[in-house]
């Protein structure tokens, strides 16, 4: 078994010092009781172990629901998708979306492809299960947060690459949009610029298995960055980033110029100062972060609103 990480025992230790303050114990509790909640559903016999929720207002009969496949993060070796319950519970009652809230392997026990294999599988789920949960599939949109953002990112370049499915497994479903909140979309700049106090140095072992020097040469690197991925047929984007970010500075600028490069229709909204930083969305009581959500609810509303082609 792989031992912990310094960067999954920090992880592992803010999830449990935020769990209350992003979950509020009685608010959670009376929003659920509002929503139709499907718990631990197993997306496929080989991640059994990794199961996803389904929350929905019920909706009149027969009226199908927009998508919204949400990832977790957790610095690649934390997280789990109930501490998201509150977050995900307010954009299903606000947006009359399901949504299917995942969760994948951690690192570093489960390094690289094997979460994105079991996301794929994951998302091909919604094909097979539209009907029983009356999906509507011209309606998807796939998000995330942090290290979720990434596999977001991954999740929209592998729907449409040959290569890239080749590596991760086919997908078979398409997502018609996307939002990715303060993703790391380059890990071969972040191996190459490291980050203070042996940070980056833990999620190349989360990642990838590898310490920071050997991942460079990690045989699936070449199909590891989105930023390398992004083609004309990437799904319509709302990239949400720090512009000061911790972990990810200059990433989402970067992702964005490989977005306008391939013609790829995008939104932005980012923090400027320091203190909203990595992930900074959310924060349920911070003035930029509710902004933050406000420009991520108008873009899935737009979406779901918007005639097929």
């Amino acid at each position: 078994m792989a031992k912990k990480t310094f960067t999954k025992k920090i992880f592992l230790f803010v999830d449990k010092i935020f769990y209350k303050s992003q979950n509020p114990p009685k608010k959670t509790a009376a929003l659920l009781s509002e929503l139709v909640v499907h718990r631990d559903l197993s997306p496929c016999d080989e991640y059994s172990d990794y199961k996803i929720d389904v929350f929905y207002k019920q909706r009149a009969a027969g009226e199908k629901y927009p998508v919204i496949f949400n990832i977790h993060g957790g610095g690649f070796s934390a997280g789990e998708k109930t501490y998201r319950d509150y977050y995900v519970a307010r954009i299903a009652k606000a947006s009359g979306a399901a949504i299917v809230n995942v969760n994948h392997p951690l690192g570093p026990e489960n390094p690289g492809p094997i979460p994105l294999r079991c996301l794929v599988q994951s998302a091909n789920w919604l094909e097979d299960h539209a009907e029983e949960f009356n999906f509507d599939l011209s309606k998807t949109l796939v998000m995330g947060d942090s290290s979720g953002g990434y596999y977001a990112a991954m999740l929209a370049a592998i729907q449409g690459s040959e290569k890239l499915q080749k590596v991760y497994g086919t997908m078979r479903h398409k997502f018609g949009a996307a939002i990715f909140n303060c993703a790391i979309y380059d890990l071969v700049y972040s191996l190459k610029h490291p980050i203070p106090l042996g940070f980056t140095s833990g999620i190349s072992l989360d990642i990838t298995g590898l310490k920071r020097k050997e991942a460079l040469n990690w045989e699936y690197m070449p199909y590891a960055c989105p930023v390398d991925h992004v083609s004309p047929n990437y799904p319509k984007s709302l990239v949400v980033y720090a512009k000061l970010d911790f972990f990810a500075k200059g990433h989402a600028e970067s992702f964005i110029r490989e977005l306008e490069k391939n013609g790829v229709p995008y939104e932005e909204f980012h923090s400027k100062h320091f203190l909203d930083n990595h992930a900074f969305s959310i924060n349920l009581n911070n003035a930029v972060a509710k902004n933050a959500r406000a420009k991520m609810l108008s873009f899935m509303t737009e979406f779901f609103e918007k005639e097929p082609d």
